[in-house]
Order: C-alpha cells, then structure tokens, then sequence
C-alpha cells in the first residue's frame, strides 16, 4: 500500500489528536506514539525509493549512523535517569517496547527527511534566471 500525501497528512494530525485522547484516558499513548513514528518511517522511506541506487546507499549509511548514535546515547539517558532519580528498577515490558520502537521509527523518519532535503538541495553557485 502506498502512503499518499493525504494519507501522511491525516495520519500526521491523527496521532497526536490519539496520543492527547490516550493521556486523558490512559490507554492508547504509546501505541500513538509508534504509529507516528511508523508513519514518518514509511513516508520518507518511499520518497527514498524514488532516488537512483547509489543516493538512496549514501543516504541510508548517513542516516543509520545518526540513528544509532542517537538512539543508543539517548536509551542510556532514559536508563540512568529512570533508575538513579526515579528508583525504578523495573519498567513494564509492553509500554517500553511501544516507546523504543516509536521513538526509533520516528527519528528514522526525520533523519531520513534531513538527509533527502539536503542531497536534493543544490549545492552549486550558480545563479538561475
């Protein structure tokens, strides 16, 4: 199935609107949150399938780099803070991996934006009438 633009836009304003809803009522937060990120993911990841093969290797070398870094450091912020500061040894398994893969997915997704807007950017200085 293809994600329109439409469809990104609707589900872009969709996620959030269940995340707020989940907060209120409690039950929905983190399955909002992976599903933004799902849909950041597969949008980008299709506007990347539309480059030739050797952009869309550098591209993903870029961004699984970034990606690691980032989610690596950051699981290690989560951990300490969680456990030092909050005492709290134990986190329930089913809302973390909801959160892990959400927030995965979604910087993916960003990341992959970075990295599109800048190779398709022209980096040249020549002036165009």
């Amino acid at each position: 199935m293809k994600l329109t633009r439409n469809w990104f836009i609707v589900l872009l304003i969709g996620w959030p609107v269940l995340f707020g809803l989940g907060f209120w009522n409690g039950e929905v937060v983190w399955i909002a949150a992976t599903g933004f990120g799902v849909t950041l993911s597969a949008y980008y990841e299709q506007q990347l399938s539309k480059l030739d093969k050797e952009t869309n290797v550098t591209i993903r070398a870029a961004v699984n780099q970034s990606l690691v870094t980032w989610f690596g450091m950051g699981l290690m912020l989560v951990f300490i803070i969680s456990v030092i500061f909050f005492d709290e040894p134990r986190v329930p398994l089913l809302d973390m991996i909801y959160l892990v893969l959400g927030i995965g997915l979604t910087l993916n997704g960003l990341f992959i934006r970075s990295v599109y807007r800048d190779e398709l950017s022209d980096k040249s200085n020549v002036i165009r009438h």
